[in-house]
C-alpha cells in the first residue's frame, strides 16, 4: 500500500515537472504568465523574475536535459520582449502574430552572467533603479541625486556596488541614491549623455548642469563629495550670536531642533562626541541634512556658554522646538530620546512636524485659477502623510516653484468628488492654475521625488485629464482646435512611459488639444471608439478621428499630428482616384497604398508612407485609399485588390499601350527610403550615371558645375540617400548638374577621388578646359533643403564672376557699335 503511494505520488511529481517544462518550451502561456509577474509589472519586477528563472532553468545548471537550450531561449526572449517598451506594447496588443516583423530572437549568457552580473541593485531597497521612462523627471524634480551609470560587464561596477549600497544607507532621505544600467538597449542612450567608460558617477543638484565625480571611490570620498550638494547648516549657538541667530528670518520661519551639550572639548573628528548627552558632530550633520528646510538644527556647548544654556531654561538632551518657540516657549519643547540621526528623524516626521495642509471644494475653486495646485484627494481616516513621512517635505519643495500643496477630504466632499471630479478612491492631481477644468491625474510612485518632478512638468504643460462629458456631449469633435487623445490603463508601464511624451508634445503643439482618459474607469468610452489595448492615441479633428500608429515620443506624435492637419500626401477616394489617378495628365506618376483602417501591417506602413511622402514631394503624387470604409470595399475588389496593405506604382503614360498600368511593389522592406528608391525608378530624372571617361584623374572638367554621389551598390545608407540626392537634383535643375558613380566597379576613380565612405557627395566648380581645377567641396548633409543650399552658396562667387565677364562682354561689345559708328 505504501509503495503504491509512493508510486502514485511520484507520477504526480513528473507529470508536473513535465507539465511546467513543456509550457515553458511551447511558451503557449501568457508571456507574463510565464514569468510569473502581472502586467503592470515595472522594468525591474520583470528584470527580478527572469533572473530567477535564468539561474533556476539555464542550461549550464541542466546538463542532462536536451530540450534546456530550447527551453532557456523562450524564457530569454520573453524577457527581451517584456522589457522592451514597443515590443510590449505591440506584444499586449497583438500578441505575438505582432511580434513576427519586429522581434529577432537573441541569444544568451553564462550562468555566471545571471548570477553575478546582471542586475547588479535590483534587491537594494536604499538605491533606486532608474530606467529612461523615469531617469528626466527623477533629477529634474528638484532633489539631489547622486546617480550611478554603470555595465554589467564593467570589473569595476561590481567592486564598487558594496559601497555604493553603504553610501545608500547612510545618505537615505538626505539625497537620492541612484543607479542606471548602460547595457542592451540603454547603451546608445548613455552614449547620447556622453557617458562612455564605467562606472560613471553624476551628482544632478536643483536642476544644474550634471556634475561627474572623479575622485576615490571609498565611503568616506562619496559621502564627503555628494554633502558639498546638499544644504547642511548646524547653527552653534552661544551668547555672542544668540540674538542674532535666532532672529534670522529664515530661523524663525521653521522649528528648531536643539542639542544642549554637557560640556567637553569639541572634536573635529566626525566620529567623537563632546559629550556623552550630545550626538556627534557627523549625526548633527547628518540630520541637518534630513531636516533640510523643515527644521533649523542647533547646538549649544552648555560647558563653555552656561548663561546660553540658562536662557533655554535647559542643560542637557535635544529639544525639539515647534516654530515659533524657541527659546521663550520652554514648555512647549519635546524631549528626543535619541542620539542617533535616523531615530530622531522618524520621531520628528512622524509626530512633530506639521501634516500636508488641509482645503475645501470652495477653497480650491478660488485658488485653481490663480496658481498651480498639487492636491491629494483622499478617502478613509488615514493620514496621506503618515506611511510615508518625507510627503511633507512637498510644500517646501515646490514653493519655490510657486506651486501649493493640498489634501482634500473627499469623505466629508463626496458630491464634489464623485460629480465634479469623477472620483470613487484616493487620487493626486495637479491642477495648472487655469481653472477646474485643467487638472491632471499622477499614475505612478507615490514618493517625493516623483511627485515633485510632476508637478512642475505638468503645471507647464497642456495635458487634461478627461472625464465621458467631452465625449458624451459632442465636445470634443465640436472643438475649434483638435484633440490628441490618450486612451490608458494606469496599470500598463508603456501607458505611464507615453505621459512625458504627451507633455513634451503639448508644448512644441500649441494648435492642439491634448487629454487622456483612463479606460479602467470610463470603459463605455473607450469600448465605443474600438479600444483594446493600452496605450491606444487618436487625433479628433472635427468629425474625422485617426488612430495614431507611430512610435510613441513627442516627435513622433508631432510629425504625426502635423501630417494629418496638412497631409503629404493625398487621401483618395473611388471617385478622386478615377479622376486624379486613372485620369492623370502626361508625365505625372502616383504611388497609392491600398489599405484597410482595421489592418495591423498596414498601420504601421503609416509612418514611413508619410515620411515617403515628403521625400517625393514634387517629383511623384503620393496617395492612399482606404478600402474598409463604406462604398470603397466594392471598388478596391473591382480593382484586384485582396489584401492589404498593397502598394502600386502608376507610371507617366505612354504611347505604347502594351505597357502595364502600374506595377506592384513586391519587396518585404517597406521602410520610406526603399519605397522611395522603387518610385524613383519609374520617374525620369536628370541624374546622369557616370563612367571613368568622365573624369581625368579623379577630377571632373566641365563648364557647368557639377554635384556627385559616390556610392556602392551594398552600402544601405546609400540607397537610403538615393531619392533625397534626386530630390535635390529636381531642385537644382537648370543651375547644377547631377551625377552618380558606382565605386564598387571605378574603385580607382573614387580613391583618386579622395572617396573612403559611402556616400560620399562632392561638389566640383565649373571649371574650363585647360583652365586650372578648382578646389572641389564635400557636402556633409544628407539633406535635400540643405544640400540645395550649400550649393547655392557655393556657387555664389561663380555666379559673381560669371555675370561680371557679361558685363564685361557686353561693354565690349557696345564699345565695337559705338567705333563703327
Amino acid at each position: 500500500m505504501i509503495l503504491k503511494k509512493t508510486l502514485f505520488l511520484w507520477t504526480i511529481y513528473i507529470i508536473f515537472v513535465f507539465s511546467f517544462q513543456l509550457g515553458l518550451v511551447q511558451c503557449e502561456g501568457d508571456y507574463y504568465d510565464v514569468l510569473g509577474v502581472s502586467k503592470d509589472a515595472t522594468n525591474k519586477e520583470i528584470r527580478k523574475a527572469f533572473k530567477k528563472l535564468a539561474l533556476l532553468h539555464h542550461p549550464d545548471k541542466n546538463t542532462n536535459d536536451p530540450q534546456a537550450h530550447e527551453k532557456f531561449l523562450k524564457i530569454t526572449n520573453i524577457y527581451d520582449v517584456l522589457k522592451d517598451e514597443e515590443l510590449r506594447k505591440k506584444y499586449d496588443r497583438y500578441g505575438e502574430e505582432g511580434l513576427k516583423d519586429d522581434f529577432k530572437e537573441g541569444g544568451y549568457e553564462s550562468y555566471n552572467f545571471y548570477k553575478d552580473e546582471f542586475g547588479i541593485y535590483d534587491d537594494d531597497a536604499e538605491v533606486t533603479t532608474l530606467d529612461r521612462s523615469d531617469f528626466e523627471s527623477a533629477v529634474k524634480s528638484g532633489e539631489t541625486w547622486f546617480v550611478n551609470f554603470y555595465s554589467p560587464r564593467c570589473s569595476h561596477c561590481h567592486e564598487l556596488a558594496p559601497t555604493w549600497r553603504e553610501v545608500a544607507r547612510d545618505l537615505e532621505d538626505i539625497v537620492h541614491i541612484g543607479a542606471f544600467e548602460c547595457g542592451g538597449k540603454n547603451r546608445f542612450w548613455c552614449m547620447k549623455k556622453r557617458i562612455m567608460a564605467f562606472p560613471h558617477l553624476v551628482v544632478y543638484h536643483n536642476s544644474s548642469q550634471p556634475i561627474p565625480y572623479r575622485g576615490d571611490r571609498s565611503k568616506k570620498d562619496l559621502t564627503k563629495f555628494i554633502m558639498q550638494y546638499v544644504n547642511v547648516e548646524v547653527v552653534e549657538l552661544w551668547s555672542g550670536n544668540f540674538d542674532t541667530e535666532v532672529g534670522k528670518p529664515a530661523h524663525k520661519a521653521l522649528p528648531w531642533v536643539v542639542a544642549f551639550c554637557g560640556g567637553g572639548d569639541e572634536h573635529d573628528d566626525e566620529e567623537l562626541d563632546s559629550g556623552a548627552d550630545c550626538p556627534t558632530m557627523k549625526t548633527r550633520r547628518k540630520l541637518a541634512g534630513m531636516l533640510r528646510n523643515l527644521a533649523t538644527v542647533a547646538v549649544i556647548d552648555c560647558g563653555t556658554s552656561p548663561q546660553t544654556c540658562k536662557k533655554c531654561g535647559k542643560t542637557a538632551g535635544i529639544h525639539f522646538y515647534p516654530k515659533g518657540t524657541f527659546p521663550s516657549g520652554k514648555d512647549k519643547s519635546v524631549v528626543l530620546n535619541s542620539l542617533d540621526a535616523r531615530e530622531i528623524y522618524n520621531q520628528i516626521m512622524k509626530d512633530l512636524i506639521p501634516g500636508l495642509p488641509n482645503i475645501s471644494s470652495s477653497q480650491l475653486k478660488s485658488k485653481v485659477g490663480t496658481k498651480p495646485v498639487l492636491v491629494f484627494f483622499k478617502y478613509g481616516n488615514e493620514e496621506i502623510d503618515q506611511k510615508d513621512t518625507s510627503l511633507k517635505k512637498l510644500p517646501l519643495i515646490l514653493k519655490q516653484h510657486k506651486i501649493d500643496v493640498s489634501v482634500l477630504d473627499c469623505e466629508k466632499e463626496k458630491k464634489f468628488c464623485k460629480s465634479k471630479m469623477y472620483l470613487q478612491e484616493s487620487t493626486i492631481a495637479i491642477f495648472k492654475g487655469k481653472g477646474l477644468d485643467m487638472f491632471e491625474i499622477f499614475h505612478g510612485r507615490q514618493g517625493t521625488s516623483e511627485l515633485s518632478a510632476f508637478a512642475q512638468e505638468s503645471s507647464r504643460t497642456r495635458v487634461t485629464t478627461l472625464n465621458p462629458e467631452i465625449f458624451d456631449e459632442g465636445e470634443i469633435n465640436e472643438s475649434q482646435k483638435p484633440w490628441f487623445v490618450d486612451f490608458f490603463a494606469p496599470w500598463c508601464p508603456p501607458c505611464r512611459a507615453l505621459l512625458p511624451e504627451l507633455r513634451e508634445a503639448s508644448m512644441i503643439l500649441p494648435s492642439i488639444n491634448f487629454g487622456t482618459i483612463d479606460c479602467t474607469k470610463f470603459s463605455e468610452v473607450c469600448n465605443n471608439y474600438g479600444i483594446n489595448s493600452y496605450p491606444t492615441t487618436m487625433l479628433f479633428n472635427g468629425s474625422v478621428v485617426t488612430e495614431y500608429s507611430g512610435q510613441h515620443s513627442s516627435y513622433g506624435i508631432k510629425q504625426f499630428v502635423e501630417d494629418l492637419i496638412n497631409p503629404p500626401y493625398v487621401h483618395l477616394t473611388p471617385k478622386t482616384f478615377t479622376s486624379r489617378v486613372q485620369q492623370r495628365p502626361k508625365g505625372e506618376t502616383w504611388i497609392v497604398d491600398f489599405y484597410a483602417n482595421w489592418c495591423g501591417p498596414c498601420q504601421q506602413l503609416l509612418p514611413e508612407w508619410r515620411r515617403m511622402a515628403k521625400t517625393l514631394n514634387g517629383l511623384v503624387m503620393v496617395g492612399a485609399l482606404d478600402c474598409a470604409k463604406p462604398g470603397h470595399n466594392d471598388f478596391c475588389r473591382r480593382h484586384q485588390v485582396e489584401s492589404y496593405p498593397e502598394i502600386r506604382i502608376f507610371p507617366p503614360k505612354k504611347r505604347d499601350t502594351h505597357s502595364p498600368l502600374y506595377e506592384v511593389y513586391r519587396g518585404w522592406n517597406r521602410q520610406s527610403f526603399k519605397l522611395a528608391s522603387w518610385a524613383l525608378k519609374y520617374v525620369e530624372t536628370d541624374v546622369v550615371d557616370l563612367k571613368s571617361s568622365d573624369f581625368q584623374g579623379g577630377y571632373l572638367v566641365d563648364e557647368e558645375p557639377w554635384l556627385i554621389d559616390f556610392f556602392a551598390p551594398w552600402c544601405g545608407h546609400c540607397h537610403a540617400f538615393a531619392p533625397k540626392f534626386t530630390m535635390a537634383s529636381a531642385k537644382m535643375k537648370g543651375k547644377v548638374k547631377f551625377g552618380k558613380l558606382d565605386c564598387q566597379s571605378h574603385p580607382s576613380i573614387c580613391s583618386k577621388a579622395g572617396v573612403n565612405a559611402y556616400p560620399s557627395v562632392r561638389f566640383y566648380p565649373p571649371t574650363n578646359p585647360g583652365e586650372k581645377k578648382k578646389a572641389k567641396h564635400s557636402i556633409e548633409s544628407q539633406d535635400p533643403d540643405q544640400i540645395v543650399r550649400e550649393i547655392e552658396r557655393l556657387l555664389e562667387p561663380y555666379e559673381r564672376e560669371k555675370k561680371k565677364k557679361q558685363n564685361r562682354n557686353a561693354a565690349k561689345d557696345s564699345k565695337k557699335i559705338n567705333d563703327e559708328l
